[in-house]
């Protein structure tokens, strides 16, 4: 969860329990190991999770607005960049992040640094500035990204893209008609097993499991989210 939405409400949103299977199936595909490094990790409920399937892992989680730290075995959570150890990291995950960040070419370029040569990147970011909200406003976020524009921005960072794929067309309709008002994450009033959260969830995972096959054959449906997997091109740093 996005601790700038952070309320008393703990139920988690559809949205929020789909991209975090989804995100955690894509990165089973594709072997995940070693150190990672989760920056904008909110209140590290994807961490756990993730650490749950793969317990061998290392996972660091960063995020600004996090209060208080946390080290607990083989996670931990903290506030800044600087406070990471002096390590190379074999996977930096980024999932709905550069939209934040003003200057987001430099700053993926400093992420970057913290790279193996032969590491992995994992982003995903809002699609489309025709779908811009008050939502997104209420969010902070500066942009969100077609394909060609998020391609500009990590190529420009020494990253080479090995596949992309847009995410969730069936929310866009939904988008189109709530661009003037607020919607809240944490505003979910339903509990994981009830009905209408597994519907719903079930909608989502349909939905990105379909728009991420056809990306496969290179046919991209237009969705309200974009996720990209790269690894440094032949000029990146060690």
């Amino acid at each position: 969860m996005d601790l700038i939405e952070v309320s008393d409400n703990q139920n988690r949103h559809p949205w929020e329990l789909s991209r975090t299977a989804m995100v955690l199936n894509q990165l089973k595909k594709l072997k995940i190991h070693g150190n990672v490094l989760d920056i904008g990790c909110g209140d590290s409920y994807f961490d756990k999770r993730l650490l749950k399937e793969h317990p061998d892992l290392h996972i660091y989680g960063v995020d600004i607005y996090l209060e208080n730290e946390m080290h607990n075995g083989n996670l931990h959570a903290l506030n800044s960049l600087d406070h990471l150890p002096d390590i190379k990291f074999d996977y930096i995950i980024m999932m709905d992040v550069l939209e934040h960040i003003e200057d987001d070419k430099g700053y993926l370029k400093n992420v970057l640094m913290r790279l193996k040569k032969d590491g992995t990147v994992f982003i995903t970011v809002p699609a489309f500035m025709s779908l811009y909200s008050l939502h997104d406003e209420e969010l902070k976020h500066f942009r969100r990204y077609n394909h060609k524009q998020l391609r500009e921005v990590t190529k420009s960072a020494g990253l080479d893209e090995k596949r992309w794929s847009y995410f969730y067309f069936c929310l866009i309709p939904l988008r189109l008609l709530t661009k003037n008002k607020t919607e809240n994450l944490s505003g979910w009033q339903k509990s994981e097993k009830e009905f209408s959260t597994r519907f719903v969830t079930w909608v989502l995972n349909t939905d990105f499991r379909f728009l991420n096959v056809l990306s496969r054959i290179c046919l991209h449906i237009p969705g309200l989210s974009l996720l990209s997997v790269l690894k440094p091109g032949k000029d990146g740093e060690d």
